[in-house]
């Protein structure tokens, strides 16, 4: 088997295992929608990501292959980033992983904190800033003051970061902004590819702000 098919395979159990909970969660949690589309948005950039941090395929040349096949040690890959970056504390594309992987294990602290990093080393990236933002949003359980800050000041880098984007939509939708909320929703699904599961949730959002906007229920 490829490393390619040994990955597709090691994402889609990573998917799983942190999806079926919350599909099976009666009555569906608070704002699973947004965690389901978080998660699927994070788990395969984030697998692929921490392998190539890590050094693979190296990695999985010296690792037995069925071994990695029974244990889909996702934690075990973020452990080991976590110890690659004391010695390289400079990387700031693997601070950004680790966020993003702690963002997905519901570690926000230590998200806000590894992509603080992230921010400080690649302070012009949009990609980073806004994925910060998101971070520091869900440790403080708003959208408000600095993670708006850091979403418009990602935005203003690069109109065209599907983070910032989304962030800033879901900001303007809480304020009940229906027009600002539809207009970065908007922008955004012209950047998401169509018949996946984002697509489908932004568009969602969309028809949601449009029925809003309309005052129709």
């Amino acid at each position: 088997m490829t490393l390619w098919l040994w990955l597709a395979a090691y994402v889609v159990v990573a998917l799983a295992l942190l999806l079926v909970p919350l599909w099976r969660q009666k009555p569906a949690p608070e704002g699973w929608r947004w965690q389901t589309v978080g998660l699927l948005a994070v788990f395969p950039a984030l697998t692929i990501g921490l392998y190539f941090h890590l050094g693979a395929p190296t990695i999985l040349q010296e690792l037995a292959l069925t071994e990695a096949q029974s244990s889909y040690d996702v934690e075990g890959m973020v452990t080991a980033l976590e110890e690659k970056l004391k010695s390289t504390p400079d990387d700031a594309e693997g601070w950004y992983a680790l966020g993003r992987a702690y963002i997905a294990f519901g570690r926000h602290a230590d998200a806000e904190a590894a992509l603080r990093k992230a921010a400080t080393q690649a302070p012009k990236d949009a990609r980073i800033i806004a994925q910060y933002a998101e971070a520091m949003a869900l440790g403080q359980n708003s959208l408000d003051g600095r993670p708006l800050e850091l979403i418009r000041e990602a935005l203003e880098i690069s109109y065209e970061d599907e983070k910032a984007l989304e962030l800033a939509g879901l900001a303007a939708f809480q304020k009940e902004n229906w027009a600002e909320a539809l207009h970065y929703w908007r922008r955004l699904l012209k950047l998401l590819p169509k018949e996946t599961e984002q697509h489908d949730a932004i568009a969602q959002a969309v028809r949601t702000a449009e029925k809003k906007m309309e005052g129709t229920p």
